[in-house]
C-alpha cells in the first residue's frame, strides 16, 4: 500500500508540474517585429535579454528596407510592431492611421566604404573618390533610407546626374554591403554601423550631416494588432538603458 501511495503521490508531481508548464507555456505572447535591415545585429542582442526581463513576451522579426515594411503594414502583414530607419515612412503610416505612438530611439551616420584591399590612396575629397569609381552601390532610394541619404547626398553635392550611370541599387543598406565586400561595387554608401562590422571593407569617408536629412531610427505600434500591450512593452524598451548601451556598443548614436 505504501509503494502504490508513493507512486500516486509521484504522479500527481508531474501532472501539476506538467499542467504549471501548461499554464505557463498558455501565458506567452509572440509578437512579430520588422525591423531596418540595419538593427540585425543589434536585435540579436536584445531578444535575448528583453526576453529575459519578460518571460511572457517572445520576440519574432523580420528585417528589410523601411520602404518594404511600410509596404507590407500598408498591404496588410500580421506585423505587431516597426523599427524604422526613415522618419517620412514612419510619418506615411502614422498618418495613414496604421501606426501610432511613433518614438525615435536611435540615430546613425553615413559613410562611404570600399573593399579593404582596394588600392590605399589618402587624401582623396569625397568627390574624387566617387569619380575613381566604375560602380557604386547604394540603396534603391524608393524604398531604403540609406539609399535616400545617400541621392540627397550626391543630389547637394551636384553629383547626382554625374554618377547616376554608376549606381548599383540595392533592396537594403545590408545588400550594399555585401556587393563592397565582395568586389562587386568599388564603393558603396552604408551606415556607420553596418562598416563597424564588416572586416572587407574600408571607411574612405564620413559623410557630411548637412548634405543629408537627419537619420534617426523610429518605433512604433502597427494600429491593427491584437497585442498592443506586449508590444508596446517591447517599443519602450528600445529607449531603456538595457538596450541603448547595446545600440552604442554597435555605434549607434543616442535619440535626440
Amino acid at each position: 500500500m505504501k509503494k502504490i501511495a508513493i507512486l500516486i503521490s509521484c504522479l500527481l508531481v508531474l501532472l501539476v508540474g506538467a499542467c504549471a508548464n501548461t499554464s505557463e507555456k498558455a501565458k506567452t505572447t509572440t509578437i512579430h517585429i520588422s525591423a531596418a535591415a540595419s538593427l540585425k545585429d543589434t536585435m540579436d542582442d536584445v531578444k535575448p535579454l528583453f526576453e529575459k526581463a519578460y518571460p511572457s513576451i517572445k520576440l519574432s522579426f523580420d528585417f528589410g528596407g523601411s520602404g518594404q515594411i511600410r509596404e507590407r503594414v500598408e498591404s496588410g502583414a500580421p506585423i505587431d510592431g516597426v523599427l524604422l530607419a526613415s522618419k517620412k515612412d514612419a510619418d506615411t503610416l502614422s498618418n495613414q492611421k496604421l501606426a501610432e505612438n511613433t518614438k525615435e530611439f536611435a540615430g546613425n551616420d553615413l559613410v562611404l566604404i570600399e573593399p579593404k584591399n582596394a588600392e590605399q590612396k589618402e587624401g582623396l575629397s569625397l568627390e574624387q573618390l566617387l569619380d575613381n569609381a566604375d560602380k557604386i552601390a547604394i540603396g534603391d532610394p524608393e524604398s531604403v533610407p540609406a539609399g535616400a541619404y545617400a541621392k540627397q547626398t550626391l543630389e547637394n553635392l551636384n553629383l547626382y546626374n554625374t554618377e547616376k550611370a554608376k549606381l548599383v541599387l540595392a533592396t537594403d543598406v545590408r545588400q550594399v554591403l555585401s556587393y563592397v565586400e565582395a568586389g562587386n561595387a568599388d564603393a558603396g554608401f552604408v551606415y556607420q554601423t553596418d562598416a563597424i562590422l564588416s572586416k572587407k571593407v574600408q571607411v574612405k569617408a564620413k559623410i557630411d550631416a548637412k548634405l543629408h536629412a537627419p537619420i534617426a531610427y523610429y518605433s512604433a505600434q502597427v494600429t491593427d494588432s491584437e497585442k498592443k500591450e506586449p508590444t508596446t512593452t517591447f517599443l519602450d524598451f528600445m529607449n531603456k538603458s538595457e538596450a541603448q548601451k547595446i545600440l552604442e556598443k554597435y555605434g549607434f548614436k543616442a535619440a535626440d
